[in-house]
């Protein structure tokens, strides 16, 4: 009984001790701001979330002109808004010459870190976080990543992540970050290869799926009463083909990379057309198939009553 109870003031006495660290840590993580950079292609631009109770009796809109001006001085602004989320106000701003240089698989990125940072206090914490393609890669003012405290999290997306937490005064000493990158070409044809080749696969699954069904129902009529079920089953394939398709396109990071490496228009094209080409592949080819079963079965009938 007495150990009992001496257990449970232990248990009492460090929930106490605690609860103070506890406290303090989540206070910190909540008036962490995070900032976003995202060197993805066409696509370029900066994300803030700021913690709702930071904003004190700042509006929103003023907050985003504030910011918007910041990055203005250095950066031409293509769009800018923000969202209301349940904890933080996310700001984002599109950035139209984030690239200094973006040609044959050598890309370049200056970013002043006072003009990045500068609207924020110098002891305040933030987390930086820097998303780039998986086929890149990129040095930080000639150093590694890591060697300026960036962590590089694992990702299944196309993304690769870096992401620097500390306080603004440490990233403001630094002055401006130098991002030099490079789209690993090897690896970039090898991957398209792949990618194409999945409209070379579809084209021999619809085929010899479309003529196997025409087959069955041909030698067989009864099974026309199944018909739809059988069509479902026998395009089963081609649907996996287009989805494990889109799943390598995101998981190796051809969508960056492919955005990166080509001028915009051109990028879109090769990320979308070979899925459109091969959802446009599924259709007509059992399309066809199921009008040349209607005419050879009719015909077959028209057969036998003469």
């Amino acid at each position: 009984m007495k150990k009992g109870i001496l257990s449970l003031i232990v248990f009492f006495l460090i929930a106490m001790i605690m609860s103070p660290l506890t406290t303090k840590a989540n206070t910190v993580d909540q008036e962490k701001v995070e900032v976003e950079i995202c060197l993805i292609g066409s696509d370029n631009h900066f994300v803030y979330k700021i913690p709702k109770h930071l904003h004190k009796d700042i509006p929103y809109t003023e907050m985003r002109n504030g910011i918007q001006a910041s990055l203005a001085s250095h950066w031409k602004i293509e769009e800018a808004h923000y969202e209301a989320n349940k904890s933080d106000v996310a700001y984002t701003f599109y950035i139209g010459d984030l690239f200094q240089e973006k040609q044959d698989g050598q890309l370049k990125v200056s970013i002043p870190y006072r003009i990045l940072l500068g609207m924020f206090g110098e002891q305040d914490p933030i987390q930086l976080r820097i998303l780039a393609s998986k086929l890149s890669n990129w040095t930080v003012n000639t150093k590694d990543w890591t060697a300026l405290g960036f962590m590089e999290p694992f990702t299944f997306l196309s993304e690769r992540e870096y992401i620097y937490e500390g306080a603004v005064d440490d990233l403001l000493n630094q002055r401006v970050g130098h991002f030099n990158g490079t789209i690993q070409k090897s690896q970039l044809l090898v991957y398209s290869v792949i990618y194409f080749s999945f409209m070379g696969i579809q084209l021999l699954a619809c085929l010899i799926l479309s003529r196997r069904l025409k087959r069955k129902i041909i030698q067989n009529p009864d099974n026309m009463h199944q018909f739809r079920k059988l069509n479902y089953l026998y395009q089963l394939l081609p649907i996996l083909i287009i989805v494990a398709q889109i799943v390598f396109l995101v998981m190796t990071g051809l969508i960056t990379a492919f955005g990166l490496y080509f001028s915009p228009g051109i990028d879109l094209l090769v990320i979308v057309g070979p899925i459109l080409l091969n959802i446009i592949l599924l259709p007509s080819f059992f399309v066809t198939a199921e009008s040349e079963i209607s005419r050879e079965l009719n015909n077959n009938n028209s057969y036998h009553s003469s």
